[in-house]
């Protein structure tokens, strides 16, 4: 299992949507919220996501159909 650390950034239509309680029930990855911030116009979100690299990249690739911006906080990953 990896864990990976990611920083999500999204615009003000998704900050009440659950977007990473989603990807917990629709993948088999477990998120860990590291830090965020939410505003009226945008937010952001430090996560680490805790999986198989597959699952970790089919969660990333579903982020980025529903327009959140993806990009990773570290190279490493942690097995």
């Amino acid at each position: 299992m990896a864990v990976e650390r990611f920083n999500l950034t999204f615009n003000s239509l998704m900050a009440n949507m659950p977007i990473i309680y989603n990807i917990g029930k629709k993948f088999e990855v477990v998120t860990v919220i590291e830090r965020a911030n939410i505003s009226e116009e945008a937010g952001w979100a430090q996560v680490a996501f805790n999986g198989t690299g597959e699952e970790i990249q089919r969660a990333i690739a579903d982020l980025n159909t529903i327009g959140v911006f993806v990009s990773p906080l570290e190279l490493a990953v942690v097995a």
